[in-house]
């Protein structure tokens, strides 16, 4: 089911995106960082297909990879990091990299073998840009539009199979310009479409990059997200860098590589340059990208400088200039490919897909000269079932992966059109792993089995819609008491004491009570069409059983008969004798409900409420294409690994895009969240490293305790960290408005209630 942590596989037809790449993998930049490093890095990523979304790595004295990055690494779009071995990704805070001491020859394809030959005047001219060693905007420049070796590599052109004089120019022009750098000769040089940079050149028919949102962005944050200020820019990034810092321009490397060469911005400035009139100089570039209506037009960003730093540096706070740290801004983007969308069958789980046809790219795979040691890839992205993307979650087996929300298997050139295998995970399954990889297993609870089964009588999770109804809910609560346990309540409250709910439940079908049409026509608000619809889903959904009442005309005895059941002869549970003419002289039968094993179940583990927020936060979040999650479930244990206690139990877990768990903590009533109750959610939020979590109660706010409402943690900068639910969301219908906040404590007025009981008529 969409939106449901379970194990049900793929099944049918299904969207997909097919991408097929040349191999990305990050390069290391060893400590003492130079600029000779960084340059040299440059040169030979800008002659590789795909360098130029290849990711420049700094790597510490002791080996280890720059923090920032390896917090990120693992969850990247990337195949591996030169000198560490691919399962070592996950590791990568103790993992030593060696540093190649010589270009690979094995895995990179050269860029401008792929052109044909004899067309070099065709083509537009390669443009390579020097500046003097002292110059500092060298290094700018170079991770702005990159630069080309003298020759191609010699490593490279024996691997292709080429004569070693090859040179760049027997197959397109290049020209090479040395220069002064300055602000306005690089945004001249970015928007020129006369010549090609060698960022572009390393790019050949590669989509690549990202052009921002476009969508409307609000300054108020509601959940934490630490990807808000990233999403806002978009590709409209500054980068403020230090003189000779390579972590700066290793950071505008990237941020190019992360969202294209088609606009001038992202780009970077020293430090001793930058002022606020340049800023608005770049706000003012006609080929900015303008990516939805941002909060901010600019982001300045640093790796040399705190966000304090920048501020004092540009003189304070400029209008619609945002300032974002070093990690808010780091991000190493999608590699460049040859995509498409096709729709894949799927059984059970699996089907098979081409990574390219035959017909597709035929001149750059007939023209071009391909390394038979060219190392490629064809990604997977289920559109439908998508794969969680953070920045821990990464999945390997063999030559293929399954991480930054795709499935990516290592297949030559040559296998390019035969078809291959791929099984993809359910969502169970996914979230068990990602768990997993964090320490940590998930288990399905009581209450969370009952709400599940109950749930495989549905077609989708909206349709716990139709249990949204108080009056409703009221009635069915009442419907799962064993028959007389309403005198037994009553009788202890005249005594001054209150009955267990949990005891009330009828241990089996048959010691429920029954409802006749009219009672639902009650709770229904007296409509007609409302109970007979209602009673008509419910009995196909398998909620309600519908019956009759017989009576032996030999003992007297009465049984109640669902109609499914009705098969004669019929025998007297009485005195076991048949009864051959059931209905006596009845001329009509007067129908009665009960209800289902599958609904008794779920009262008998009080996970109605459950359900409830199920509902409410998967028609707020959606899951899928559009969604923000990849499911959730009514009910799960996390326990560390090895350990058979339970850390806690979320009565719903919420699993993200992002690869979050959110726990959410359900209550009866108000009064059951004591400070002990408190205690375990927020033990299992930070066991589950969760950025916020969840508190509803089955009550209206109206009937709340005072300060109820002060359970809910706000921050304006941070968003929720505890969000706080009663009857007044969840019985509604939700709805996250521009600019709004769909958890604000906001209570029903009694009209308003009244009229979300109206809400099935």
């Amino acid at each position: 089911m969409r939106g449901l942590l379970d194990d049900e596989p793929l099944e049918g037809t299904s969207e997909a995106q097919i991408s097929y790449r040349p191999e990305r993998t990050a390069v290391p930049l060893a400590a003492p960082l130079t600029q000779k490093d960084f340059i040299s890095a440059v040169r030979n990523q800008c002659q590789i297909w795909g360098g130029a979304v290849a990711p420049l790595i700094p790597v510490t004295s002791d080996g280890t990879v720059d923090s920032a990055y390896a917090r990120i690494i693992p969850g990247s779009a990337i195949d591996g990091v030169e000198g560490l071995h691919p399962f070592n990704l996950i590791h990568l805070p103790e993992a030593k990299v060696t540093i190649p001491r010589t270009p690979q020859a094995y895995g990179p394809q050269l860029a401008f073998t792929l052109l044909e030959s004899g067309k070099a005047d065709e083509y537009r001219p390669v443009e390579v840009v020097e500046l003097e060693a002292g110059d500092p905007w060298r290094m700018i420049y170079a991770g702005c539009l990159g630069l080309l070796p003298e020759k191609p590599s010699p490593e490279l052109l024996h691997s292709h199979n080429l004569i070693p004089e090859l040179t760049f120019e027997d197959l397109i022009r290049v020209d090479r310009v040395h220069i002064k750098g300055s602000l306005d000769d690089l945004l001249q040089r970015l928007n020129s479409r006369d010549v090609i940079p060698p960022r572009k050149l390393s790019m050949l028919w590669l989509g690549y990059g990202n052009a921002g949102s476009t969508g409307i962005r609000t300054t108020s944050v509601i959940l934490p997200d630490p990807g808000v200020a990233r999403l806002d820019a978009g590709p409209n990034v500054v980068v403020i860098c230090s003189p000779n810092d390579i972590h700066d321009v290793a950071l505008l490397w990237n941020l190019r590589g992360a969202n294209g060469d088609s606009a001038p911005l992202p780009i970077g400035i020293p430090a001793d340059e930058v002022t606020p009139d340049r800023l608005h100089q770049l706000m003012r570039e006609p080929k900015i990208s303008r990516n939805g209506i941002a909060v901010n037009g600019l982001y300045v960003t640093s790796a040399s400088l705190s966000k304090s730093e920048l501020r004092q540096l540009i003189g304070g706070d400029v209008p619609r200039v945002g300032i974002a740290s070093y990690e808010e801004m780091l991000h190493l983007g999608y590699p460049g490919s040859l995509s498409r969308n096709e729709v894949l069958f799927w059984n059970e789980g699996s089907t098979q897909f081409v990574p390219l046809p035959a017909d597709a790219h035929r001149s750059l795979f007939t023209h071009g000269v391909i390394s038979h040691t060219a190392s490629m890839h064809a990604d997977v992205r289920v559109l439908d079932s998508p794969f969680p993307e953070g920045p821990d979650v990464r999945a390997t087996a063999f030559s293929a992966a399954f991480s930054a929300g795709t499935y990516s298997v290592s297949v030559s050139h040559s296998k390019r059109a035969k078809a291959c295998n791929l099984a993809w995970p359910s969502n169970l399954l996914i979230a068990r792993t990602v768990a997993s990889k964090r320490g940590f297993d998930l288990q399905e609870s009581e209450p969370g089995r009952a709400a599940r089964v109950l749930l495989s009588g549905f077609s989708d999770l909206s349709e716990l819609g139709n249990l949204a109804h108080a009056p409703l809910l009221q009635m069915l609560e009442e419907m799962a008491a064993r028959q007389g346990f309403g005198w037994y309540k009553n009788r202890l409250r005249n005594i001054g004491q209150e009955a267990d709910p949990s005891q009330s439940v009828g241990p089996t079908t048959d010691e429920l009570p029954e409802k006749t049409f009219n009672e639902f026509k009650k709770s229904l608000g007296n409509s007609d069409k409302a109970a007979k619809r209602w009673l008509l889903w419910a009995e196909k959904s398998h909620l309600i059983l519908k019956g009759f009442q017989l009576v032996c005309d030999v003992c007297d005895a009465k049984q109640w008969l669902p109609v499914a059941g009705f098969a004669p002869p019929i025998i007297c549970r009485g005195c076991a004798r048949e009864m051959p003419a059931p209905f006596g002289d009845r001329t009509n039968v007067e129908f009665r409900y009960r209800l289902s094993e599958r609904l008794r179940r779920v009262y008998e583990q009080d996970a109605m409420g459950h359900l409830l927020v199920a509902r409410y936060f998967y028609l707020l979040f959606g899951a899928g294409r559009e969604g923000r999650l990849i499911g959730l479930h009514p009910g799960m244990e996390a326990r560390r690994k090895g350990q058979a206690r339970p850390e806690g139990e979320a009565d719903v877990l919420l699993f993200t895009r992002r690869a979050e768990f959110i726990p959410v903590e359900v209550k009866r009533t108000f009064s059951g969240f004591t400070e002990k109750e408190i205690g375990k959610l927020d033990h299992l939020t930070s066991f589950l490293n969760s950025p916020w979590s969840v508190v509803a109660a089955c009550q209206y706010r109206k009937d709340s305790e005072e300060g109820f409402e002060e359970l809910a943690a706000y921050s304006p900068n941070e968003g929720y960290s505890r969000v706080v639910l009663s009857y007044d969301k969840l019985l509604g219908r939700p709805f996250w408005a521009i600019n709004s906040d769909p958890f604000e404590w906001n209570p029903l007025s009694l009209d308003e209630n009244r009229g979300t009981r109206k809400a099935l008529r």
